[in-house]
C-alpha cells in the first residue's frame, strides 16, 4: 500500500483551517509531530518567525493542541507495522527484553510478584478483606500464588 503523504498533508492543511487555524499554525504543528525532527521550540520558533511567546500562547489552546496530537497520532500509527516487525525480529534473535515484550503485549506473559505476609490471627473475613486488597495492589496483568503456613 501506497500513502500519498502530499495528500495527507493537503487534508491535514483543510481540517486545520476548519479549526481557524493560520498557515504558521499548521506549519508549526506538523513540525511538532515530524518525529525526524530534532530542533528546540525556539529554533523551530526563529526559522518560521513566530515569537516563542506567541507558539505557547497557541499551544495553551486545547484546540491548537488536539491539532497537533492527532497530527502525531497520524504519524505514529503509520509506524505500527515497522514497529511491530522490529521487536518480532529482535523477540526472534532471542532478546529477552524484546521477547517479554512481545508476549506481554499478546497477552501470553504475566508477571508473578510475591508478596509476603502474615495472615496469622485473621478471622476468615479478615482474611478475605486482605487478600482482596493484595490483589488489588498487584494487578489485573499478574498472576498470584498464594502460600497459607
Amino acid at each position: 500500500m501506497v500513502i500519498n503523504m502530499s495528500e495527507n498533508i493537503d487534508i491535514d492543511a483543510q481540517r486545520g483551517t476548519k479549526l481557524g487555524l493560520t498557515g504558521k499554525q499548521i506549519d508549526i504543528a506538523r513540525i511538532l509531530a515530524d518525529p525526524t525532527e530534532t530542533r528546540t521550540i525556539k529554533a523551530i520558533c526563529d526559522d518560521q518567525g513566530v515569537p516563542r511567546r506567541t507558539f505557547y500562547n497557541w499551544y495553551s489552546k486545547p484546540e491548537y493542541k488536539k491539532y497537533v496530537d492527532s497530527l502525531i497520532d497520524k504519524y505514529t500509527d503509520a509506524e505500527l507495522g515497522g514497529i511491530w516487525k522490529a521487536l518480532t525480529r529482535k523477540a526472534h534473535s532471542g532478546d529477552m527484553a524484546a521477547i517479554k515484550l512481545f508476549m506481554e503485549m499478546k497477552g501470553k506473559y504475566k508477571e508473578i510478584k510475591e508478596i509476603k505476609h502474615n495472615f496469622e490471627n485473621l478471622t476468615d473475613e479478615q482474611l478475605d478483606n486482605r487478600l482482596q486488597e493484595l490483589m488489588k495492589k498487584v494487578g489485573d496483568n499478574s498472576s498470584i500464588q498464594i502460600d497459607i503456613k
